[in-house]
This record gives structure tokens, C-alpha cells and sequence, in this order.
């Protein structure tokens, strides 16, 4: 749905709906006011990934501003739709009085001027910054008024766009690797067919966890995201090492706050290392000012990793998953990858599901990519749940199904095939899911390969 575009109908639609959902939400509190929150983006992709960092930080800031009004909020909704994202925010205080804040925040902001913030009087009525005396708004690229260059189209498109893109990646850099991060894994959870793993149609070879249970620990995992992009960018210039020591406290405790969330079941413990280490990376780029290429993320997370797998494998007894693998089939898992800079991501799978996407569509190049992984990963997970044999037994089958040529249909039929398979043996390939879910991330971040 994020940067799909939609129909001038439906946005049209959209305009009366939220006329009709104001309405219906003062008619519920008849003495309060309300706040309706949308974001400015002039294009048919109203939902555009710029528009949810936007939404996500005016919404927070309009909370943050009513808590420190002590105005009370009566009533608080938001939604995302192809024709925009929107909040609704009942509150118990004057009108006139709401908009003086939210003009406030409009005017303050560094991004102030994408949020559009309307509140409404308990007769339903808008009020308007000529009410309070205010100048009207201003456009955001050459300060004339906005509604005159709306009007004559003095910008393009293009134009205005591209300056959205510039104002966030300058005000709000963590904040959109975070909706990234969240994108990602989304991505990988409603994939569906998947052999093993949770997806829209099951829980695969799960029983203790669905796909709700994933969408809980991505909410819970999202904000540790800004933390590992803010504490790289402060301490980009200590040593990478040590670096490295700040990113995995914070992995600790987005690994608890995960565990909470998810009352115990661990379903993102992997993807929580992967995303420290490369948001560490590219906190780091950010800080020196260094373009996103794979050859300086490379660089950056072997920086971060060096010496890994000998300081937690090799020097330490096997009382750990991770260590017991690595003695029984003498592969260093996550941590060899980390330590490689995540190369089979990076040399092996972006180049393959970009190759795939172009040709095929992004759904069946992620289908294919994953086969791809599950083919060339030694996978902790699914040694963990089904031995050398289990591991053997997905990555032969996964290489088997590569090398069938068929239709998205006929795909899908083959993996659901091999997901009944999996289930019945009890096997899940985890750590393939998680690097599934770094390809996707990476492809979207890099500027080139």
C-alpha cells in the first residue's frame, strides 16, 4: 500500500469520508473540538513512504503538545489508506485555543509545513489562520504563497517531491530508517506462500506464534531502531569495536522488549542483531557523510563484527545455540555473516532479487530470493529444530525448486507444497526469513550496488 499510487476518485472519495468521519466523531462528544491531522503530498502517492515518517512524527508531536498543554484528549484515531495517512484527535478545550498550537507547530517545525492540521470547532466548522490574525501558508520550496503556486502549478510534481525527500532525509534520517526497518519486516512476515514460516495463510512450523504475535514485535523492536542510528552517529568517531559494544546493549533491550511483547516467544531475536549491526553501519556513513553503497556498508559492518566469531565462539564454551552449532557443523551462522559484512546478502542475494524484481515483480522475486537463501545458508534454526539432516533436507529441496521454471502460480503451488513438507517435519528456516527481510531493506537503502 506505502508508495503505491492512487485515483483522483479516490482521493475525492477519501475527502468526503473524512468529512463524514469528523462529523461523526464530534457528534460523540458534543461540547469538545477536534484535531484532524493529514499530510501535504502533491501526487497520486498519497501514501507515499515520506508521507508515514511525517504522520508518525506529527502524531507524536500533537500528542506531546496537548500533554504538555494539559489538554485532555478525549479520543484518539488514526489510519493509513492508498489516498493518505490521517489522525483524529477529540479534545476537551476551545477551538481557538487548539489552533494556536497546532499554527504553532506548523510554523515551528522543520517539517511543519508538510503536516496539514485542521481543527474544528463542536459545530463542525474549521477554523482558519485568519481567524487568529495568522499569515497564510507558505509553500515549502519557494515561499510564495502555497495556494497561488498550487494553483498555477509552478512546481512539478518532480520538483516537489524531491524536495519532500530532502526535508526528511535532513530532519527526520532515523525516524525513516525506522519505518524502513518496520517495512522490511512486514514484508517478509505477510509474504505468503512460505515453506515453514509464519505468513497470511499459517503459522508454518510454529505453534506458538501467528502473524499478529510478528506484528507485535516489530511495534516493540521499531524504536530501538532510532536509538542505534542516533548512538552510531554519536560515537562514529570512537572505535568501531567499541562501537559495537553500545549496539548490542541496546540489542539487549530491544530483545526484552520484544520478549514482552510477545509474552515470551522469540520471533524476531536474529533479525534484532542483523538490524543493530546495520543501522550501527549506516549510522556511522551518516555521521561522515559517506554515500549508501554496498561496498562502504561492507566495509562498515565487518568494521563493527571484526573478530566476532573468535570472541563468542571460539574462546567460549558451546553452552549457547549459537555455539553448539558452530561445534557440531562448524559454520559461524549469524555471526560469520556479520563478521563478512553480510556478504551473501550484499554480493549474493541483493544482485538476485533485483535481477529477479525487474523481470518478475517483487513478489515472486522475495519468493525466489528466499528459496535462494534457504539453498545457500546454514541455518541455525533449522538445525536447532531438525539436525544436519533437517538442514541438508531444506537446503537441497529449496535448490530443487529454483531450478523449476514456472509461472507465479505454479510457484506458489510448489511452495505450499513444500511448506506442508516442512511442517510436517517440524522445520522453520528463521535465519534465511531474517536476511530475506535485509535484502529487501538494503535494496531500498543502497544508492548502488
Amino acid at each position: 500500500m506505502i508508495d503505491q499510487p492512487t485515483t483522483l476518485e479516490a482521493i475525492l472519495n477519501a475527502k468526503e469520508e473524512r468529512a463524514w468521519k469528523q462529523k461523526m466523531l464530534l457528534s460523540r462528544h458534543p461540547l469538545a473540538s477536534l484535531i484532524s491531522l493529514s499530510i501535504n503530498i502533491p501526487s497520486l502517492i498519497k501514501l507515499s513512504h515520506e508521507a508515514v515518517v511525517v504522520h508518525e512524527i506529527a502524531h507524536q508531536a500533537l500528542l506531546e503538545m496537548l500533554e504538555n498543554e494539559g489538554i485532555e484528549l478525549l479520543a484518539c484515531e488514526n489510519q493509513l489508506a492508498a489516498t493518505g495517512a490521517e489522525s483524529f484527535l477529540t479534545c476537551n478545550a476551545e477551538a481557538k485555543v487548539l489552533k494556536v498550537f497546532t499554527c504553532k507547530l506548523e510554523n515551528s517545525h522543520p517539517l511543519g509545513r508538510l503536516m496539514d492540521i485542521d481543527v474544528l470547532d463542536s459545530s463542525g466548522a474549521i477554523l482558519s489562520r485568519n481567524t487568529l490574525g495568522l499569515p497564510k501558508r507558505r509553500c515549502f520550496v519557494c515561499e510564495e504563497e502555497a495556494k497561488l503556486c498550487a494553483r498555477s502549478q509552478k512546481h512539478t510534481y518532480a520538483e516537489l517531491n524531491s524536495h519532500i525527500k530532502h526535508l526528511v532525509e535532513k530532519h527526520a534520517f532515523a525516524d525513516s530508517l525506522a519505518v524502513w526497518c518496520e517495512r522490511a519486516m512486514k514484508t517478509e512476515v505477510e509474504l505468503t506462500p512460505k515453506p515453514g514460516l509464519v505468513d497470511q495463510a499459517n503459522s508454518g512450523a510454529h505453534r506458538d506464534m501467528d502473524i499478529h504475535t510478528f506484528y507485535a514485535s516489530i511495534q516493540a523492536i521499531k524504536p530501538f531502531v532510532t536509538q542505534w542510528i542516533q548512538t552510531a552517529q554519536t560515537y562514529a568517531h570512537e572505535d568501531a569495536k567499541q562501537s559495537f559494544v553500545r549496539l548490542r546493549e541496546i540489542g539487549i533491550a530491544c530483545e526484552k522488549a520484544m520478549f514482552e511483547a510477545t509474552f515470551g516467544v522469540n520471533t524476531h531475536k536474529g533479525m534484532i542483531f542483523c538490524l543493530a549491526v546495520f543501522c550501527g553501519a549506516i549510522g556511522r556513513l551518516k555521521a561522515s557523510d559517506q554515500s549508501f553503497t554496498c561496498k562502504a556498508l561492507q566495509a562498515q559492518m565487518q568494521a563493527l563484527c571484526a573478530n566476532l566469531v573468535e570472541d563468542d565462539l571460539l574462546h567460549v564454551k558451546p553452552n549457547s545455540a549459537g555455539a553448539r552449532f558452530f561445534y557440531e557443523t562448524g559454520s559461524s551462522g549469524i555471526r560469520g555473516i556479520a563478521q563478512s559484512g553480510f556478504a551473501i546478502v550484499l554480493e549474493s542475494a541483493l544482485p538476485f532479487f533485483l535481477q529477479h524484481k525487474a523481470e518478475e515483480g517483487e513478489a515472486v522475486a522475495l519468493k525466489k530470493t528466499l528459496l535462494f537463501l534457504m539453498s545457500r545458508l546454514d541455518d541455525s534454526t533449522l538445525w536447532s529444530r531438525g539436525g544436519v539432516d533437517g538442514l541438508n533436507y531444506a537446503k537441497n529441496k529449496a535448490q530443487e525448486l529454483l531450478h523449476v521454471t514456472c509461472h507465479a502460480e505454479i510457484l506458489d503451488a510448489h511452495l505450499n507444497e513444500f511448506d506442508t513438507d516442512m511442517i510436517s517435519k517440524n522445520l522453520s528456516p528463521g535465519g534465511s526469513a531474517d536476511l530475506l527481510a535485509m535484502t529487501w531493506l538494503v535494496s531500498h537503502i543502497v544508492k548502488e550496488l
